[in-house]
Formats: C-alpha cells, structure tokens, sequence
C-alpha cells in the first residue's frame, strides 16, 4: 500500500480494499473455527496427527495474511478509528491493538512448539486459543471499527476530502 501524507487520504483510497480483505479473512476464520472443532474418537491419535497437519497449512496460511491486514489497519485504521471512538486506553481501539499483539504471541509459541515436536493436541489447543482471540478481535471490529468507518466513509464521498 502507497502512503500519502494524510491518514484519512490514505484510508479513503485504501478502504474498499481493507474491506474486501477484511470479509475474505472472517470468512476464513469461520472455515477454520469450524474446522478445528473436529474430534477424533476413541483417542485416535493418528487422526489427530492428520488433523493437525491439514489445520495447521490453513492456519499459517491464515495468520500471515491477517498480520499483514493487521498492520495495515494498525497505519491507517486505527489512528482514525480512536479520535472517532470514545473510550481512550480503555476503548475499541485499545482493545484491538492489545489483542493484536497477545495473538501474534500465542501464534509464536504454537509456532515453537509445533517446531520443538509437541503432540499434536498440544498444538491443536495453542492453535485453538489465537483462534479464540482472533475471533474475538473481528468481532470488536464488525461491532465498532467497521461502522465509524463506514459513516466516515459516506461522509466523505457526500461532503468530499
């Protein structure tokens, strides 16, 4: 992404893209929410190995291409987003920034773990638990980010730059 010297500029010309990316990614998170709540039976733990090695490809896959979105978001998004939301440290913003950063967390110790040869269900769980917080880090933004960016948005296109 091209950065001009406004944030707001920057958003306005990025926006339908950010969201774009933004549905494909939730979509995806579902897929895998859904995915990673398959249960092997009777402990079979081979079925579980297999499991992990197919979650695992989508999840990585998954997790680079949020932190990329994630960034963006942090440059031009974000600034905005907390002038327009109330609630300071303790608000939206704040929130999704922290969350951020305790997913890229687990994310790193689900990648060391897995690489040091834990079991599968060790990995599953840790893989589980960014899930969990991503989740929940789409939701404070389909709740709060997307709709003050939204009305900024038709602001804009109604009033101009």
């Amino acid at each position: 992404m091209e950065r001009t010297n406004s944030p707001l500029l920057d958003l306005y010309l990025t926006y339908d893209q950010w969201k774009e990316e933004h549905q494909a990614l939730s979509v995806r998170l579902r897929e895998l929410c859904m995915l990673i709540n398959w249960h092997p039976g009777n402990y079979n733990y081979a079925a579980w190995d297999d499991h992990h090695r197919e979650v695992r490809e989508l999840f990585v896959s998954f997790m680079q291409d949020w932190q990329k979105h994630l960034h963006c978001e942090r440059q031009t998004i974000f600034p905005l987003a907390k002038s327009a939301i109330c609630g300071g440290g303790i608000g939206p913003v704040a929130v999704l920034e922290q969350d951020g950063l305790i997913a890229i967390q687990f994310y790193e110790s689900y990648l060391q773990v897995t690489a040091d040869g834990a079991a599968s269900e060790e990995g599953l769980r840790l893989l589980q638990q960014v899930l969990m917080i991503v989740t929940e880090h789409f939701r404070v933004e389909d709740e709060n980010i997307v709709p003050v960016t939204e009305k900024l948005m038709e602001e804009i296109d109604y009033n101009g730059l």
